[in-house]
């Protein structure tokens, strides 16, 4: 099955559905003409589509014409509330709203996947579901499929994404840790309020969230063990009502990003006791709550990851795969991993040569499309491939 050769075939259709979906970018939860033009294409190839009442994305399904194992292929649709400033004939016709991470590319590779394995369900032995999600961007939305039981009957999930960090011509597919858990937390400070002039009569609470703020990092240096990636950011505050007065209230927002899945579950006790004890000094109160995001990405099933690496050289060659340094930005395709065994890649679209080298979330993003056939033929191949493998 040479599916680097059908995807180049494809390639015109690839470069079609991406410029489509980034001329109609959609916001998370927001993607109803997405979702809709999606289903068109996968009824269109015969495939057999599921929507949903309550959410946006869809879900195709290939049944192949032998038993055997389910496996999903997934695909990000949504975009970002950023205003474009490329100069292309497909630029984003929807005001503050872009394709500024590549989610247009994986959506238009999945659809060509899908093409080429409707093509040849004869020859599958199981069943391929495709996954457009939506609203990646907000953080744990893929839950909603989770819930809705379309990972129920998927042995093994396979997700990518384009990078612009990564030269073209080049994959990662690695074992271990990728990306991060995005937590949030939220420390309420209480004090009294007094005139400034006389601080003695009450207590500061912004004098204690500043406090606070310097002690959060102390679980960074101190308690936690320094071999355990981990950062504690907090990244607002707010208090007080004028200069001319001790602020009786504080409040301070913030993030956790750890790959330690143990560690990351003992945060909001750390983080409460930690602000709880620094406020008191000060004679404040703290409250807190601790929202769990996205967990830690961590390809650790390795008879799974090597059928995605095989698969990835079987179209782009051995030389295409690489080293990438593990990142504590966040992916809730890590959702889905929690669920069933899963893989997570990446595909290099920087080209120097062509002036492609954004940063994703940029109002200039902008990628190498020359890229995507590989992309979509890896997620063909990779399907294939598990289906025939006795991997479980």
């Amino acid at each position: 099955m040479n599916f680097k050769e059908q995807a180049t075939a494809l390639e015109n259709y690839i470069f079609e559905q991406r410029h489509w979906l980034h001329a109609h970018p959609e916001l998370g939860t927001k993607e109803f003409k997405t979702t809709e033009h999606i289903a068109a294409e996968l009824a269109a190839m015969g495939i057999e589509v599921q929507t949903f009442d309550d959410i946006t994305g869809c879900v195709g399904t290939i049944k192949g014409a032998h038993h055997g194992k389910t496996v999903m292929l997934r695909a990000d649709i949504d975009a970002l509330p950023i205003q474009e400033e490329n100069d292309c004939s497909f630029c984003s016709q929807n005001d503050g709203v872009m394709h500024a991470c590549g989610h247009d590319c994986h959506t238009a590779m999945l659809l060509a996947a899908g093409k080429m394995l409707a093509a040849h369900k004869d020859e599958l032995h199981g069943t391929v579901k495709l996954l457009f999600q939506m609203a990646e961007e907000i953080g744990t939305e893929s839950r909603h499929y989770v819930e809705h039981g379309c990972l129920d009957d998927v042995d093994a999930i396979f997700g990518q994404h384009v990078w612009s960090l990564m030269d073209s011509g080049k994959v990662n597919i690695e074992d271990g840790e990728r990306m991060a858990c995005s937590d949030r937390f939220t420390i309420n400070i209480t004090g009294k309020s007094a005139p400034a002039d006389k601080p003695q009569q009450g207590k500061d609470a912004v004098l204690a969230a500043a406090a606070v703020v310097m002690a959060l990092q102390s679980i960074v240096s101190r308690v936690n063990d320094p071999n355990n990636t981990l950062v504690v950011t907090t990244g607002m505050m707010n208090g007080g009502s004028g200069e001319a007065a001790v602020a009786d209230k504080a409040q301070l927002v913030g993030t956790v990003r750890t790959f330690n899945k143990a560690f990351r579950n003992g945060m909001p006790q750390l983080i409460e006791e930690t602000a709880k004890k620094t406020a008191a000094v000060y004679g404040c109160e703290v409250t807190s709550t601790y929202f769990f995001g996205p967990a830690p990405l961590i390809n650790e099933h390795c008879e799974i990851n090597a059928i995605a690496r095989n698969a990835a050289v079987k179209i782009m060659g051995e030389d295409a795969l690489c080293h990438l340094d593990k990142m504590t930005g966040a992916e809730d395709f890590s959702v889905f991993m929690e669920k069933t065994k899963g893989v997570y890649g990446f595909i290099g679209v920087r080209n120097l040569a062509k002036g492609l080298n954004c940063v994703h979330h940029h109002p200039k993003f902008a990628v190498d499309e020359e890229q995507l056939k590989y992309g979509a033929a890896i997620y063909a191949q990779f399907a294939y491939d598990y289906l025939n493998s006795d991997v479980k």
